[in-house]
C-alpha cells in the first residue's frame, strides 16, 4: 500500500488521527537518502570528525582515519552529494565543512513530526 492509499483509506474510514502518522511517514521518506548515507561507520566517522573538529581538508581526514586518501575522498563525495557537508577549494586542497543548516531541520520536523504522533495515539487509546 503505497503512503497516498493510506492517507486515502484512513480519510475514507473517517479517522483524522489517523491522518497524523501520515506526515511522519512522509519525513522519513525525505529522510532515507540521509539514513542512507550515514549507514556507513567510515561516513558516520568523518562526519563527526568535521562536527567536533570543524573543517579540515580530505588530507587531515585521511591522516586522523585508517583510510586512505582514496578513501575519505568517495566519503566525503557521497557525504556532500547528501547534504551533509560542502567542500571549497583553497589553492591545491579541498576543505570540507558541515552544513548543519541542511539537514539538521529536517531531522527536527521529524523528531517534532514523531512526538505528536504519539501524543495522539497517547490520546487515542485513553
Amino acid at each position: 500500500m503505497t503512503l497516498e492509499q493510506r492517507s486515502d483509506s484512513a480519510a475514507a474510514a473517517g479517522h483524522e488521527a489517523c491522518d497524523q502518522p501520515i506526515r511522519s511517514l512522509e519525513i522519513l521518506n525525505q529522510c532515507v537518502p540521509l539514513f542512507e548515507t550515514l549507514k556507513d561507520p567510515n561516513r558516520q566517522q568523518l562526519l563527526v570528525q568535521l562536527v567536533c573538529h570543524g573543517p579540515q581538508t580530505v588530507g587531515e581526514l585521511a591522516e586522523s582515519s585508517a583510510l586512505s586518501r582514496t578513501a575519505v575522498s568517495h566519503h566525503i563525495k557521497l557525504l556532500e552529494q547528501a547534504g551533509f557537508i560542502e567542500i571549497s577549494k583553497d589553492a591545491t586542497r579541498r576543505i570540507c565543512s558541515v552544513r548543519a543548516d541542511r539537514w539538521l531541520p529536517l531531522l527536527d520536523e521529524l523528531s517534532s513530526a514523531l512526538k505528536a504522533d504519539l501524543a495522539a495515539a497517547e490520546q487515542c487509546r485513553a
